[in-house]
């Protein structure tokens, strides 16, 4: 029999709800962003976690079909994979009292949004990316992900009624380990952009989206180039991999741009049926 480490160094974790991957319009995003994206349900899952070493990833089960050395494999697995990354960077599980009780500041087709500069707690405050998708999935919630026309545009009147100056989305390039030998993402720029909060594909980005009368994305930035332009890889060696709403930072008006992830700004939540659907299965009778 293979020991408990040996499964460890070969196993490739990989977070699993009905499908193993994202579909993106017939093809499909990883959802193996690391660490990040099998942490969406982290140590509460592992107790309905089951490694299959055939197939080299981990999923989820009830409870009662669990054995216990299973569950040492899987935490195994889980802290190898976790010491590889950045410490203390990690998806953060929603919080069942937060989700009942989450800010819902507009609806729109079935979900809830909330400016974090509306809450009192978060008003103040700016976070970097993934801190930012946190402070969401906290609340069963999410970046925000701008799919069609309509739900940009009322995210671009929250920005201009309030003169926000910059929000977090939950877009992102696929430039992490499992994009790099997928021809369909080529060039990266264009074609690599997806929503991590659903892990659907963007359209391209050189391209109006389907449904859409207008191109999103800004026709300048600090390069004076159509957005995405990866302007920071050429000051500092930064990848610009997350996508920000900018109000008029650079006379565009209001638009999508490609920005280096570790900068900090106000984010727009919303409902993530997924941390939804999680917390109601596991605690019965809440209220959410």
């Amino acid at each position: 029999m293979r020991t408990i480490s040996f499964y460890v160094q070969k196993l490739v974790v990989r977070y699993r709800s009905r499908s193993p991957h994202a579909r993106t319009h017939g093809r499909r995003i990883p959802a193996t962003t690391a660490i990040k994206d099998v942490a969406q349900t982290s140590f509460a899952l592992l107790r309905q976690c089951l490694c299959d070493f055939s197939r080299r990833r981990i999923y989820f089960i009830p409870h009662n079909k669990m054995q216990t050395w299973v569950l040492v494999v899987c935490t195994a697995a889980l802290a190898a994979l976790a010491t590889a990354q950045k410490p203390g960077r990690f998806l953060s599980l929603p919080v069942p009292q937060k989700c009942a009780n989450r800010p819902k500041e507009f609806f729109y087709q079935g979900h809830h949004y909330f400016y974090t500069g509306h809450v009192p707690a978060l008003a103040n405050k700016k976070f970097d990316w993934l801190d930012g998708r946190n402070v969401c999935r906290e609340y069963c919630m999410d970046l925000v992900s701008m799919e069609t026309q309509e739900e940009n545009n009322l995210i671009f009147k929250l920005i201009q009624q309030n003169d926000v100056p910059y929000i977090w989305t939950s877009g992102r390039l696929c430039d992490f380990k499992g994009c790099e030998s997928r021809k369909d993402l080529e060039p990266k720029n264009i074609l690599g952009w997806f929503w991590s909060a659903n892990r659907e594909k963007m359209s391209p980005t050189n391209q109006i989206p389907n449904g859409w009368g207008y191109n999103p994305w800004s026709q300048t930035g600090h390069k004076k180039q159509r957005q995405p332009d990866n302007a920071e890889f050429d000051i500092n060696g930064t990848t610009e991999s997350c996508m920000s709403v900018l109000n008029n930072v650079y006379n565009d008006g209001i638009a999508w741009h490609d920005v280096a992830c570790y900068h900090e700004k106000p984010v727009v939540c919303e409902d993530s049926e997924e941390l939804l659907n999680y917390v109601a299965s596991t605690n019965p009778g809440l209220r959410l």
